[in-house]
């Protein structure tokens, strides 16, 4: 409660700063009359790094607050006198502490703006702010101590978003990419697959062999993924349809890699049902591979991240697959257990090369079966011990991960405990860099920073029953990204606090690359969960009602459950969970610490960021940032527009012996001011694959370069007299093939606004991809008269839902008016229900006595509206409730085939009614927006979550109905069963539910609950019949499966 006051408050100072830099009424406002305050002119500025675009100072401040309240103002203001607009004010709360009279709470402040002076200005820092009540209730402010702070400066523009210049030409871009998932949610049937996360990735290779970079995307589901060719020119042209890898369903990430080692790049396709295999014929065709991934046991979870290696150095690579469980709908979730130590999730996959175009299943075989039962995100390769073997770290959510030790036998061992990256947290990405250039790789994983989890864990009343030990895990979830520096002798040590990268908020995919070339790599960070329509965050929510309820071993846990579903509901409701989060960019200090400098650079994006690819697409000798985002925009190509960069150097190899591609290859360049080392990678990140050259940004250096390559095979080759600023091209064992001049000349691109995000459509039409029946209803029209909509079973119906509260109902019920005769005469049939309060019906009355009114008006029921509210939120991924009006196309067996938010078009549907399609086929050309490959013509509805949902609101009719449904869909679903079983108990159908339990606990079950609560039923069942020792049985039965199942234990 303090936390959202003291935000409230904060939010306000936000408000002016963004309207006016001298705009500090809100904070003048909240001072007390004694208030006292430190000086916000640091006492100590150190210059961090300059140059003539970028400057960085580390600043401190006087900690004795010694300004009183008309001074603090007027210093306040001339701290932001040199701001013309401020564009960044972010105030959060990251700790409170309550004592007499008051609290103290930590602030993390960050503000980013422009100035006569500078391009862009960020600062990044804590105040220590102490509170107490006023005598009307409200908290002010009596002190104000500031802390530290980065602040740094760009004097001319450094990234700018080039998007539109590279992909506007193709009308994909403005068809699909400027739109994110959020509006595809609203727009696809959700029966596509698609989903929330907006967990699609982005990949880029050189297809044809011209040298130049072409980009995969991966989209929503319900969309073709995109295929864009590199044109040479700094321009992409979409050649999807001809490729033929416009897969529709919905895709992780994707990895281009020579599988077939025959010179050409093939593309890996990671669904999240499972992975396909396209070999490159060439000429920009692919070929599927049937049955490429021959899995030992079949797959648990949605797939995620990939990445290939040659794990046995055989020549040919190899893909480790990343595996996930998320929530499916209401009453299927696996629940990860307990939340910080979490071992009850999906086995992942090794799979090797067969040499013929197919992968077996090694997982056992090479002992990465140990430890592999927990939540992955994705996966990085690296020999991080320079033994010549690729080992595997693997980046697990609720936990620990995993650092797979290659034996160099075809086997692994996990040894992350012993080395020192265990890492316990929220783990979504990996990258392995040399951040101090010493040669040893180093590993920075992406987890989660929350302000309200780091202020929320620290309270003593947060899992105040579990060891100190476990809290302490509890804490490590919410405080950020871990830099794990390489000690050289197998082990790594926590460098994350020293080196100042903790902060990433939620963190998805993090890389590095040296973006001035100063010979130090610098990080990149995407961020964001879910930034929904509704702006307040979930994020106190999560911490309090979820993660303050884990049980702190594996064991279920009603509350903690009961949470899980609650937020996962409401983020499908339009909440925000970690929304509107900037992507972080830290710059590399070169003294083992980095400045976030996000704001300063212009990547400080704030849409949901997921995945992003570096790559030098018009060959200027810098690397572009294309940047994937759960929303709108899908899709940014960032350039690098810095003047007078310094020089760089990449490489571009060609392995003989080792694998075609040299995936895994050190490249170690020797320069005048130092060594610099780079391993070639397939697949790091978060869904990201990056380019395979090799880049180096060189600093000072200034004559020919030295570079060695210790090759996959084990052959170390030295280069000599290696021109600065060019592209050499080298074939395993000889001598360069090709040395190309970098395109210095480069094209001017002005700086630009973030594109805005498109606003969420309100009038949709949505064909249905899996019809669903139209719940029965009889309801009586104006005059009394009863109509069940059964009774046009045989006949197409326009069934349309209203209300005099709409603001151009009128105008609608004229239109119904106009066509009602026409429509009939056509075969269309029309029933408008009104839902309209039955205690004011006023204008329904007078409706009724309108002699010009042809057609029937409804009067609907709470429970007619309740059960059409249901059908309607759960029919898209978006859950919303019934918009008015909605109206839905019904077929003449009786089922719903295309939904129409908003004021329907007339013209639309009589074309409609005429041409409902009768096949999956003709359904999939109506509903999907765009034409696409796709495995299976059959889209099934999440029958059980319709289930579940009309059960708990005592729909028990309709939830019959649901459960028959998901059992026709899956007859060996132990799911349905138990809820059919549980309708039954409910009508007291006895026989029935007896029946249904006995059938589903012969079953394997996919949530852990099923099985024990049918157990238990079946014992209530006996006691209700006077049979308490039969019962017994059958309650141990449930207790065994689930020792702490409180049905049964009472």
């Amino acid at each position: 409660k303090h936390a959202e006051e003291i935000a409230a408050i904060l939010a306000q100072w936000s408000a002016g700063l963004l309207r006016s830099p001298q705009d500090i009424q809100a904070v003048e406002r909240v001072l007390t009359p004694d208030f006292v305050g430190s000086s916000l002119q640091p006492a100590e500025s150190r210059l961090v790094r300059s140059g003539p675009v970028l400057e960085i100072h580390q600043n401190k401040f006087a900690r004795q607050p010694a300004l009183g309240r008309d001074a603090f103002l007027q210093g306040l203001r001339s701290a932001l006198s040199g701001f013309s607009e401020i564009v960044t004010a972010e105030f959060q709360v990251t700790s409170i502490d309550a004592f007499s009279g008051g609290l103290r709470a930590r602030v993390r402040y960050e503000l980013v703006g422009s100035g006569k002076d500078f391009y862009r200005e960020q600062r990044v820092g804590q105040w220590e702010l102490a509170w107490q009540r006023s005598s009307s209730g409200e908290f002010r402010l009596r002190n104000w101590e500031a802390l530290d702070e980065t602040q740094s400066r760009s004097a001319r523009p450094i990234f700018v978003d080039v998007t539109a210049h590279a992909f506007g030409s193709n009308s994909s871009y403005s068809s699909q990419l400027l739109r994110g998932t959020d509006y595809w949610r609203t727009f696809l049937d959700g029966a596509c697959g698609i989903d929330i996360y907006g967990h699609n990735g982005v990949s880029v290779g050189d297809i044809d062999n011209d040298g130049f970079d072409d980009v995969y995307l991966c989209q929503p589901a319900g969309l073709p993924n995109r295929l864009y060719r590199n044109r040479g020119d700094g321009t992409f042209e979409d050649i999807t349809e001809a490729s033929e890898v416009g897969i529709i369903e919905n895709t992780a990430c994707a990895l281009f890699a020579d599988i077939d080692n025959d010179g050409r790049q093939d593309l890996i396709v990671v669904r999240t049902n499972g992975p396909l295999l396209f070999l490159n014929e060439g000429g920009g065709k692919f070929r599927q591979k049937p049955e490429a991934f021959k899995f030992a046991s079949a797959p648990q979870g949605t797939f995620t991240g990939a990445a290939v290696a040659d794990y046995d150095r055989d020549g040919w690579l190899d893909v480790y697959f990343c595996l996930y469980v998320y929530y499916q709908g209401t009453d299927q979730y696996k629940y990860p257990s307990p939340y910080y130590d979490a071992e009850n999730g999906p086995p992942n996959f090794m799979m090797q090369n067969n040499r013929d175009g197919t992968f077996s299943d090694v997982t056992a075989r090479t002992g990465l079966y140990k430890n592999n039962n927990r939540y992955s995100f994705c996966c990085g390769w690296n020999d991080y011990n320079r033994d010549g073997w690729p080992d595997l770290y693997v980046v697990n959510d609720f936990g620990r991960k995993n650092l797979y030790r290659n034996n160099g036998d075809g086997t692994f061992t996990d040894i992350a405990g012993q080395a020192g990256v265990e890492d316990v947290g929220a783990g979504m990405g990996v990258c392995w860099f040399d951040y101090d250039n010493d040669g040893a790789d180093d590993i920075y994983v992406a987890d989660m920073w929350t302000a309200a989890g780091e202020r929320i864990s620290t309270q003593q009343i947060f899992q105040k029953a579990a060891p100190e030990k476990v809290r302490a895990m509890y804490r490590k979830h919410a405080i950020g990204n871990s830099l794990f520096r390489n000690n050289g002798d197998g082990s790594f040590h926590d460098a994350s606090g020293p080196a100042g990268v903790g902060m990433g908020r939620w963190s998805w995919s993090c890389d590095a690359w040296d973006f001035d070339h100063d010979g130090f790599s610098d990080l990149y960070i995407t961020n964001g969960m879910v930034s929904g329509a509704a702006r307040e965050d979930l994020n106190s929510f999560f911490w309090r009602q979820v993660v303050a309820n884990s049980p702190n071993e594996a064991k279920p846990s009603h509350d903690y459950e009961q949470g899980w579903n609650a937020i996962n509901e409401l983020i499908r409701a339009d909440g925000t969970w970690s929304g509107f989060e900037r992507n972080v960019f830290y710059a590399n200090n070169r003294d083992g610490t980095f400045s976030d400098v996000s704001g300063a650079v212009g990547l400080d994006f704030m849409e949901d960021g997921r995945a992003f690819a570096l790559a030098d697409f018009d060959h200027d000798g810098r690397l572009e940032v294309l940047l994937k985002n759960r929303n709108g925009p899908q899709l940014r190509l960032l350039s690098n527009i810095m003047k007078d960069l310094p020089p760089s150097i990449s490489f571009r190899l060609r392995g003989v012996k080792s694998n075609r591609d040299a995936i895994g290859a050190v490249v170690t360049l020797q320069t005048e001011s130092g060594r610099q080392t780079r391993t070639l990678q397939a697949g790091s990140g978060f869904l990201s694959q990056h380019s395979k050259e090799v880049f180096f940004g060189l600093g000072d250096a200034k004559g020919p370069m030295r570079a060695s390559i210790r090759w996959p095979s084990g052959l170390v080759q030295k280069l000599h007299d290696l021109p600065l600023n060019h592209r050499i091209w080298v074939e395993e064992g000889t001598e360069p093939s090709r040395v190309e001049p970098f395109k210095m000349g480069r094209a001017e691109f002005s700086a630009s606004k973030p594109q805005e995000t498109q606003p969420l459509p309100t009038a949709v039409e949505t064909w249905l991809l899996a019809p669903l029946p139209a719940p029965d209803c009889s309801l009586p029209d104006l005059s009394g008269r009863t109509r069940p909509l059964s009774s046009l079973r045989g006949k197409p119906v326009l069934l349309n839902f209203w209300s005099t509260q709409s603001a151009n109902y009128q105008e609608e019920l004229q239109v119904f008016n106009q066509v009602y005769r026409r429509w009939a005469a056509q075969g269309l049939q029309l029933l408008t229900v009104s839902v309209d309060d039955s205690t004011d019906p006023g204008n329904l009355q007078s409706l009724a006595r309108d002699p010009n009114l042809s057609f029937p008006i409804l009067l609907g029921s709470d429970d007619v509206a309740g059960i059409y509210n249901i059908l309607y939120r759960y029919l898209f991924d978006r859950h919303r409730d019934l918009g008015l009006p909605t109206s839905f196309l019904i077929n003449n067996q009786g089922e719903i085939v295309k939904v129409y938010q908003g004021p329907v078009n007339p013209e639309h549907v009589e074309t409609d009614f005429r041409n409902i399609p009768q096949t999956a086929a003709e359904r999939i050309a109506k509903a999907l927006p765009f034409p696409g490959v796709i495995e299976s013509s059959e889209f099934r509805r999440n029958h059980l979550s319709y289930g579940s949902v009309f059960f708990q609101r005592e729909y028990f009719d309709q939830a019959e109905a649901s459960f028959r449904s998901a059992l026709r869909d899956d007859p060996a679903s132990a799911e349905a069963l138990y809820g059919l079983g549980s309708v039954y108990l409910k009508q007291e159908k006895t026989a029935d539910a007896r029946q249904a339990f006995e059938q589903a606990i012969k079953l394997q079950a996919s949530y852990p609950d099923t099985l024990p609560n049918a157990w238990n039923n079946l014992g209530l069942l006996l006691t209700r019949e006077g049979r308490t020792t039969e019962a017994i049985p059958y309650f141990q039965q449930a207790l065994k499966l689930s020792p702490d199942h409180l049905v049964a234990l009472e």
